[in-house]
């Protein structure tokens, strides 16, 4: 019975070894008004973080390379983020030494800030970048950077293999228990 219970709650125990990504800000489908930062906290400390932030012409905003700071990843941006609909793409490797990405989509809407001063109009027409303009990054994006991820923001497949290793191994130890009460009873008779 206790082979048994194993096998069934195998699955579940190695699905909770992975990290999961607890929160995000922006928060998935989010409307801000500005953004600086954008901050992913995961259940556990997790290494190697790559983080982008990308609009719907692919450009990226992330500014540098993203942070760890305990059980979260703080990514900067290059700036304010105009008006429109981005995604920050994530990977990670968890914990456990298993990679985890995902994808949080969000919207940045216009705020109902003053209209700039002359100068800072005269600045911005000249192509000439002010101390406090945002400069994104016109760079294509990797695919191999951002992989497509499930809902639940984890890799595809990995722990299958394991599994079926551990139900075939539970079928022979059950067998062979089989076997024995058998005889067991055969010789008793």
């Amino acid at each position: 019975m206790l082979v048994v219970l194993t096998a069934a709650l195998w699955p579940v125990t190695a699905a909770q070894a992975h990290d999961v990504l607890k929160s995000s800000n922006p928060a998935k489908g989010a409307k801000v008004t500005d953004v600086s930062e954008v901050t992913l906290e995961f259940e556990r400390a997790v290494k190697f973080p790559k983080v982008a932030v990308l609009n719907t012409s692919g450009e990226r905003f992330q500014a540098g390379e993203a942070e760890l700071r305990g059980k979260k990843v703080v990514q900067k941006l290059s700036g304010m983020l105009p008006a429109g609909k981005y995604t920050i793409g994530f990977r990670v490797i968890s914990s456990d030494g298993h990679p985890r990405t995902g994808e949080i989509p969000f919207t940045v809407i216009a705020s109902a800030s003053p209209t700039p001063t002359p100068s800072a109009a005269v600045s911005e027409a000249s192509g000439t970048p002010t101390a406090g303009s945002p400069v994104p990054s016109a760079e294509p994006v990797e695919p191999t950077l951002i992989p497509q991820a499930n809902e639940t923001g984890g890799s595809a497949g990995g722990g299958s293999s394991v599994f079926l290793w551990v139900v075939v191994g539970l079928i022979a130890v059950m067998a062979v228990f089989s076997a024995v009460i058998s005889r067991r009873r055969r010789s008793g008779a």
